[in-house]
């Protein structure tokens, strides 16, 4: 494995670059085992979010809204000392579209110094991102090539399964 790319501003730039690239890169990735790419992200996700410290980065939280629950807008208006009335109507947007609750605002309210400070108390989107530990990686392309220019263990297992694959 080649060392990895950590500096955002260059990924962003690359990601824009290879945005082509990226989508032949996902009709190839459409047309193999869906298991054994699976077993790939996995692996890679494992190695390369081990390496790389997210808090040093929070780029995530400066360019993506989060989807919140019913539950996570009581706990986040609960931090705010706000009802969860008025919590909703300053800091949630409605995708009636999606049917989705999304946090307001970007860079993210609760970032600090690339850093969250309800850490403990993050919607469940925050946790999960950036979604490599979830099967059916090849159903989510889409939101893939474009969280390439957001998060570097996103950036780098892509650049990585290329390898792999022996795409270019």
């Amino acid at each position: 494995m080649k060392p990895l790319e950590l500096d955002i501003q260059k990924i962003k730039l690359e990601s824009e670059r290879r945005r082509d690239e990226n989508f032949r890169f996902r009709a190839f990735l459409k047309g193999v085992n869906e298991n054994k790419l699976d077993r790939h992200v996995h692996e890679l996700n494992e190695d390369i979010s081990g390496r790389i410290d997210c808090t040093a980065c929070g780029n995530c939280c400066t360019s993506m809204y989060p989807s919140v629950s019913s539950k996570e807008i009581r706990i986040l208006a609960n931090i705010e000392n706000e009802s969860e009335e008025s919590f909703t109507e300053k800091f949630i947007e409605y995708d009636k579209t999606e049917g989705l609750r999304f946090l307001k605002g970007k860079p993210c309210r609760y970032l600090s110094d690339c850093k969250c400070t309800i850490y403990e108390n993050r919607p469940e989107d925050c946790r999960s991102f950036p979604y490599l530990h979830k099967s059916k990686f090849a159903s989510r392309l889409w939101g893939v090539i474009d969280n390439c220019a957001v998060c570097p263990i996103v950036y780098n297992v892509y650049e990585e399964l290329k390898r792999i694959y022996r795409f270019r």
